[in-house]
């Protein structure tokens, strides 16, 4: 929400988009996503910049070993 907040042009798109198909007399389905690709791409992208989790997570070996002559702990 806070990226369509900063972005008014962009919301006013999605909100035409939203009317023209599926109206302002019912709530959105699941089944209305095939006929809304702005809002799609608008929910892609803000998840492009603000990801759910990190995309580096640490991580280590399981278990010492040796690859290419050098040791991981």
């Amino acid at each position: 929400m806070a990226e369509l907040i900063r972005n008014p042009d962009k919301m006013k798109e999605a909100q035409a988009e939203l009317d023209e198909v599926v109206g302002r007399n019912r709530k959105v389905e699941e089944s209305d996503t095939d006929r809304l690709p702005y809002l799609r791409s608008v929910v892609k992208e803000v998840l492009r910049l603000h990801p759910v989790v990190p995309l580096l997570l640490p991580h280590r070996a399981s278990s010492t070993c040796e690859i290419a002559g050098y040791m991981i702990p």
